[in-house]
C-alpha cells in the first residue's frame, strides 16, 4: 500500500535527505580532522625515532580512528528503539491483560499490511502514542493509560493506523539515519542539561563517548549542524503529514484522527513540562508539546519561531486542516461515486 506524498513533498525529502548525508560527512571529517590531531600528537610525543611519525601515518590512522568513531555511534543506535519504550516505562501485554487492545492492534495490521508489532503499555496519564524499530517486523508500538482512557474506540483506531503507517513507511529507520550526527549531538546535549527522560524507570541516558566526539566535530562546523537540525526536523514533520494520510487510507475515516489529534494535543498541554517530553521521546510520539506557548515578553515571537522551525511534528492545527480536506475530498469522491 503506497501512502507516499506528493510529488513536491517528495522533492522536497530526496533534497533534505541529500544534504543531511552532506552533514553527516562533515560532521565525520571534522571530528576525523580533531582526532588526527590528537593521535599525531600522542604519537608524536611516544615515538622513540621522530622520523617514523609520517604524513601518511597520521593520515592513515587518524582515517582509521574516524571510521571505528563512526562505526561505534552507528553500533550505539541499535538499542534506540528498545531506549525508547524502556525510557516511558512500558510493559508488553498480551491476550490475557489487554486482549481487546491487542485484537484491535491485529486487525489494523491486516489493513495497513505490516506485520503486527509488539505492543507495549505506559504506566503514564499522559496520552502518548509511539512506534520504534528499524524494520516492521521488529516494530514496538507503545501506548499510554492516559491516552487509552481518553480515546473512544474510532479515535484509537485512527491513531494505531496513524503509527502503523509509521511503520509500513519506515520512519524510524530514515530518520536515525539522515539524522544520525545531530542525534547523537542531542544525547549529549540532552545529558548535559539534567536528568534524562527514561531515568526514574532505571534507564539512562544512550550519550557515550563516541556521542561526545562526533559533537565535538559538529561544532567545529556549527553551520553545517543547524543546517542538519533544521532539515531533520522539516522531514520529520513531511513524514508525519504522510503518516496521517497512510492513517486515513486505512480506516477511511480522517473526522477520528482530526478528533483524536484534538483530544491529545489538549491533554498534553495540562501535562508539566518535564514528562515524557525530551527530544528521545517526544519526536517519536503522535503529538509533540506545542511550540506555541513560549511564553510572553518581547523575545517571545522569536522564541515561537524558533520552537516551530526545530519541531519534530507540524503544528496541530495545520495537521486538522489536512484532515479536513481529506475529509471534504472523501466526501466529494463518495458523492460521486453513488
Amino acid at each position: 500500500m503506497d501512502w507516499s506524498p506528493a510529488r513536491g513533498l517528495r522533492i522536497r525529502m530526496a533534497v533534505a535527505l541529500c544534504l543531511l548525508l552532506a552533514a553527516v560527512v562533515a560532521a565525520t571529517l571534522a571530528t576525523g580532522a580533531v582526532l588526527t590531531l590528537l593521535l599525531g600528537g600522542a604519537i608524536a610525543i611516544a615515538a622513540p625515532n621522530a622520523e617514523l611519525l609520517t604524513l601518511e601515518l597520521v593520515l592513515l590512522i587518524g582515517g582509521a580512528a574516524t571510521l571505528a568513531l563512526l562505526a561505534a555511534v552507528v553500533w550505539g543506535e541499535r538499542d534506540t528503539p528498545r531506549h525508547a519504550v524502556r525510557a516511558v516505562g512500558a510493559r508488553r501485554i498480551d491476550d490475557h491483560s489487554h486482549p481487546d487492545l491487542l485484537t484491535e492492534v491485529r486487525a489494523v495490521a491486516r489493513q495497513a499490511d505490516v506485520p503486527v508489532p509488539a505492543v507495549y503499555v505506559a504506566p503514564t496519564d499522559t496520552p502518548l502514542s509511539l512506534t520504534t524499530g528499524f524494520r516492521p517486523a521488529n516494530a514496538n508500538l507503545v501506548m499510554s493509560e492516559g491516552l487509552l482512557d481518553l480515546l473512544s474506540d474510532a479515535e484509537r483506531e485512527a491513531v494505531l493506523a496513524h503509527e502503523l503507517a509509521h511503520v509500513a513507511n519506515r520512519d524510524a529507520a530514515v530518520l536515525t539515519a539522515v539524522s544520525l550526527p545531530v542525534g547523537a549531538a542531542e544525547r549529549v546535549l540532552n545529558l548535559l542539561s539534567g536528568p534524562t527522560a527514561g531515568v526514574e524507570h532505571g534507564e539512562p541516558s544512550e550519550a557515550d563517548y563516541a556521542d561526545g566526539l562526533l559533537t565535538v566535530g559538529l561544532g567545529l562546523v556549527a553551520p553545517v549542524w543547524l543546517a542538519a537540525q533544521l532539515l531533520a526536523a522539516s522531514l520529520s514533520r513531511t513524514r508525519e503529514f504522510s503518516a496521517d494520510a497512510g492513517a486515513v487510507a486505512i480506516t477511511g475515516d480522517p473526522a477520528a484522527l482530526a478528533s483524536a489529534l484534538e483530544r491529545i494535543d489538549g491533554a498534553i498541554a495540562e501535562r508539566p513540562n518535564r514528562d515524557f517530553r525530551t527530544n528521545s521521546v517526544a519526536a517519536f510520539a503522535i503529538v509533540e508539546p506545542s511550540t506555541d506557548e513560549r511564553g510572553d515578553g518581547i523575545f517571545s515571537p522569536v522564541r515561537r519561531l524558533i520552537g516551530r522551525a526545530f519541531a519534530t511534528h507540524p503544528p496541530t492545527t495545520a495537521r486538522l486542516d489536512r484532515l479536513r480536506e481529506l475529509a471534504r475530498e472523501t466526501g466529494e469522491a463518495a458523492t460521486s461515486g453513488t
